[in-house]
């Protein structure tokens, strides 16, 4: 399984998962590790570079101001957003197609945005389909609330048993510091939770959050 292919599988516990992840970890050493994460980090300065650079000419500057981020635009789905929105989702499409090409020429197997459903008192999880995906965005989404959705997995051929993940994060404004995960708002499953917490809970430890470098640019 590779690129955005997933496999179905009954629901594990995190122990479980993480146990058998790590009975075949030695297929990801240290140094694969270091270097995974740097090609992921390319992937995130080449989609901040490539996504605001066919935006020349949108902003005041080469890049937007906290204003410009508020403002209101229009997605490729004809939806109203903000800026923010907008560029955090173009951003994204383009470092996902980067990191599919990156770890398929290292033949490993993954997963893009795999959905998992994960019970945090019990520490299961399961995986969605992505025809489960839309048959419950038909019906309103309203089960999909509360799912997992990382943006990179590696894994062992089986999305339960993870190896490695990474998420993406993209700066409206502050390009020169550090991605922040986000905390969940009130009224959500895991509300006052940080993202990468509940992530590494549901993943193991190797869960890390990924963007544009500070310097690497045009």
């Amino acid at each position: 399984m590779s690129g955005r292919e997933v496999a179905t599988g009954p629901v594990q516990t995190v122990g479980a998962a993480v146990a058998s992840a790590a009975a075949v970890g030695h297929a990801l050493t240290h140094e694969m590790k270091t270097s995974i994460q740097e090609e992921m980090e390319e992937c995130a300065d080449k989609a901040r570079t490539e996504v605001l650079s066919r935006l020349k000419g949108a902003f005041e500057g080469l890049v937007p101001k906290a204003a410009e981020c508020k403002a209101m635009t229009v997605d490729a789905q004809g939806r109203s957003v903000t800026w923010a929105i907008r560029l955090g989702l173009e951003m994204h499409e383009v470092a996902l197609a980067c990191a599919q090409a990156k770890l398929g020429e290292r033949g490993l197997k993954f997963s893009l945005k795999p959905r998992y459903r994960f019970n945090l008192e019990t520490k299961e999880k399961s995986l969605i389909t992505p025809e489960e995906k839309a048959e419950l965005l038909r019906q309103g989404g309203e089960e999909l609330k509360g799912t997992l959705e990382p943006d990179v997995v590696i894994h062992t051929g089986d999305p339960l048993q993870v190896l490695v993940v990474y998420d993406f994060k993209f700066r409206c404004v502050g390009f020169e510091k550090n991605p922040e995960w986000r905390r969940y708002p009130v009224g959500h499953r895991y509300a006052g939770q940080l993202q990468g917490d509940i992530y590494r809970q549901a993943f193991g430890p190797e869960v890390h959050l990924i963007g544009p470098r500070k310097g690497m640019f045009w």
